[in-house]
């Protein structure tokens, strides 16, 4: 083979791993029906760590589009996207094929466990399952948009070790998932950094909106139970939307510190 022709080759190669690792694949848990779309950044390899941003979907259950939104907003930022199909976030679509993968016995096993079951112990398994097989790194970053935010919240105050950050973006709050039983005594949760993201131009969980009440709740739960590290930013111009630019360049900027 001519070098004209290697180079070709490494080029073409190159590329293509380039467009496969962006793409979202659906994958299951090993351990666990939870499925989930994994996004490896670009220049991934097994000999280095990298950090997770974990994409929590809103009612609209896009979970494929929401995958690929962070991805675009990824960048050349080192992080793996992993967008899990939960079942917190709204009715709509259960048991529909058309938007979830899940079999009738899936189904079945969600109604026996609850819905709050299913998520918290099929993230568990995925942030296992991305940490063996690509060298994630202990913690993970986690976002989500709207009914997202109600499983944001039971990980917050139930495993705030498990979290880098976090980041509700115009979120719900009510409760779900959550009993006064239930809240973490361990201590990472005193300077967990807790940024709740909206757009100026929110007219429902904006700062003058009718639904930014459930961010105020759930923040003075969170001081209340000795979370101390919670903090707000208003995007200029931007409506009710997930925000991916502005919280992958948060989450950027936190793993900046950890790193170190």
């Amino acid at each position: 083979m001519t070098s004209t022709a290697k180079t070709l080759l490494f080029i073409i190669c190159f590329f293509t791993c380039i467009h496969v690792y962006a793409q979202p694949e659906l994958k299951k848990a090993s351990n666990h029906p939870i499925q989930y779309y994994i996004s490896l950044p670009n220049n991934w390899s097994p000999n280095a760590t990298w950090p997770v941003v974990v994409v929590l979907e809103d009612a609209a259950k896009e979970f494929k589009k929401n995958a690929e939104r962070f991805i675009a907003a990824r960048k050349d930022m080192p992080f793996i996207i992993v967008a899990p199909l939960i079942t917190t976030n709204g009715n709509y679509g259960m048991r529909d094929s058309s938007v979830y993968p899940y079999s009738k016995a899936v189904w079945d096993t969600i109604a026996k466990l609850t819905n709050c079951k299913f998520d918290m112990e099929g993230l568990k398994n995925i942030i296992a399952d991305v940490k063996k097989n690509y060298a994630a790194s202990d913690k993970i970053f986690l976002t989500g948009f709207e009914a997202g935010t109600h499983l944001l919240w039971a990980v917050i105050f139930q495993h705030p070790e498990w979290l880098y950050a976090a980041a509700p973006v115009a979120g719900n709050y009510r409760g779900r998932c959550i009993d006064n039983d239930v809240f973490s005594n361990d201590i990472s949760k005193i300077q967990l950094p807790i940024n709740n993201f909206t757009g100026s131009q929110d007219e429902a969980f904006g700062k003058n909106g009718k639904l930014y009440s459930q961010f105020l709740e759930a923040k003075n739960i969170a001081l209340s139970h000795g979370y101390k590290n919670i903090s707000e930013t208003e995007i200029a111009g931007k409506g009710h939307e997930p925000l991916p630019d502005h919280v992958m360049n948060y989450f950027y900027s936190v793993w900046q510190t950890v790193k170190k």
